[in-house]
């Protein structure tokens, strides 16, 4: 698939196959995903690959009732983690392009997936709770979890309505 294809046809898929995703594909998505920019090159990212269906009920848990179902259907969530003590004041950003990285490698891949916070500034106890399901020690971030797997044909995918590109972009000036 061509890149801008890719980036054009990607969409958040939140009901999965009940089908194992191999982990020669989990480490290709996350190949893509260490070749994401971040700030000054630091690379610090980390990821937990969660199969087991207890701790992705205990994720689940945490969200509202709309957003369970993502993680309870996926075969595989990845943790997209950041070390603070590498990226102390641009973590979230650098969590994010890795997060892009894998969204769009899982769709080339015939996968889906959606983005689901793992974090939320000013509500310190959201990391807190993904830090403790998941071990993860208190200088790592818990930036993003992904739900991963084979997209059910049940759910209907929308095409996005999109922003007419000709009223946000600006020239030399707002």
């Amino acid at each position: 698939m061509q890149t801008i294809d890719c980036i054009k046809t990607r969409r958040s898929v939140r009901l999965f196959l009940d089908r194992e995703v191999p982990d020669k594909l989990i480490n290709q998505i996350l190949e893509c995903a260490i070749h994401a920019p971040s700030s000054q090159n630091c690379q610090p990212w980390h990821f937990i690959i969660v199969k087991d269906k207890d701790k992705k009920e205990k994720l689940a848990k945490m969200k509202d009732e709309h957003n369970q179902k993502h993680l309870l259907t996926a075969p595989v969530a990845i943790a997209v983690c950041v070390d603070t003590e590498k990226s102390p004041t641009r973590y979230i950003e650098d969590g994010v392009t890795a997060t892009q990285n894998i969204l769009l490698a899982a769709h080339d891949l015939g996968l889906g997936a959606v983005y689901v916070t793992g974090c939320k500034p000013g509500k310190p106890e959201v990391a807190n709770e993904v830090r403790k399901i998941l071990s993860i020690p208190e200088k790592i971030m818990p930036v993003t979890i992904l739900p991963v797997g084979y997209p059910n044909p049940e759910e209907k995918l929308e095409n996005k309505t999109l922003l007419n590109i000709n009223n946000i972009i600006h020239k030399e000036v707002w």
